[in-house]
């Protein structure tokens, strides 16, 4: 099923976010190849990956790379002319999906293996993280009253979609289990592992499974959309006539 606009004069648009140890290029580039023949428009952000310079990683904060996301954001909606957008975030640039979901119109909300972190030092750099702290606080299970970015997946309302790597030696079981438990007010939930996959997904099937995923699920989303305004619209023209 090809992906199609809602609305014939816009585009619908997908903005990535990168996580931060991920080649989050090649994972931008497979779902760009597969959406934008469909009409999307696809945008990353410029949050820190394996490709940057260690002196540049050092400077960003959680903070300054939501900010970065937000602008970014603003700049896809001006191209979409009023499409829907949809966001797909791994590892780190998940975490701080959560937070723009909340904060910008998000129509679709794509978690791959979220990272998470404790919200005491959000504006210092991210680098200097103590790691062992953040791996403890990662093996706890959370509530959305214990932590921001899990506060902000409670208050979200549209659809998600939640991937797993099968064998994620980064992020432990906990931290995907309270995601999932976190999206209380969601208009679905859709969780999926890829089977062996490690966090990184280092090996091309493993990435081309997560395409063909996203793909399906944006496709689905966007058709559910259509269908829900193409069976509104006669009930409005019957309730116009009846007055």
């Amino acid at each position: 099923m090809a992906p199609v606009p809602i609305h014939p004069n816009s585009s619908p648009g997908l903005l990535v976010l990168p996580g931060w140890d991920d080649d989050g290029q090649h994972q931008f580039d497979v779902l760009r190849v597969r959406l934008e023949g469909h009409g999307w428009i696809c945008r990353r952000a410029d949050l820190p990956d394996s490709s940057w310079p260690a002196a540049r990683r050092a400077q960003v904060s959680r903070a300054s790379a939501l900010h970065q996301a937000l602008q970014k954001f603003r700049a896809l909606e001006r191209a979409v002319h009023g499409g829907p957008i949809s966001v797909a975030g791994f590892s780190f640039g998940a975490y701080v999906g959560a937070f723009l979901a909340v904060a910008r119109p998000v129509r679709h909300l794509i978690l791959r293996s979220p990272a998470i972190y404790a919200d005491a030092d959000w504006s210092a750099p991210k680098e200097t993280l103590d790691r062992d702290v953040v791996a403890r606080y990662r093996e706890q299970h959370l509530a959305p009253s214990q932590n921001r970015a899990l506060a902000c997946c409670a208050r979200f309302k549209s659809d998600v979609l939640l991937v797993e790597s099968g064998n994620d030696q980064v992020m432990p079981l906990a931290v995907a289990a309270s995601y999932a438990a976190a999206f209380t007010r969601a208009r679905s939930l859709s969780r999926h592992t890829l089977p062996g996959a490690d966090h990184q997904l280092t090996d091309p099937a493993w990435l081309e499974s997560y395409g063909r995923l996203v793909v399906r699920w944006l496709s689905e989303r966007l058709a559910d959309g259509q269908a829900g305004e193409e069976e509104t619209e006669p009930m409005r023209s019957a309730a116009a006539s009846a007055r």
